[in-house]
């Protein structure tokens, strides 16, 4: 059995508006790989997020600059990069 995978990549910063998200799509690891270069090479661009997905599972696969963020996956199907919530001890 074969499976297909496609690739979201987010490219994702900050400006005056707060925090943004660039979205693209791949339907092979070549042209994603070609979205994630360019993202990471954006000046505008904090960080950069490729994932992996099939039809029951997703995964992140590369990333840059992502501390501090996390990856959301909506109820929808859609991927967005958030700030992470912190930790609070008591």
């Amino acid at each position: 059995m074969t499976i297909n995978y496609t690739y979201r990549i987010i490219g994702f910063g900050t400006n005056e508006h707060g925090l943004f998200n660039q979205f693209h799509w791949g339907h092979d690891i070549s042209s994603a790989s070609e979205s994630y270069s360019e993202l990471l090479n954006d000046p505008e661009m904090d960080g950069v997020v490729m994932i992996r997905v099939n039809h029951e599972s997703w995964e992140v696969i590369l990333e840059y600059g992502t501390e501090g963020y996390s990856v959301s996956y909506g109820p929808l199907g859609n991927f967005k990069v958030l700030k992470a919530q912190e930790l609070v001890m008591v």
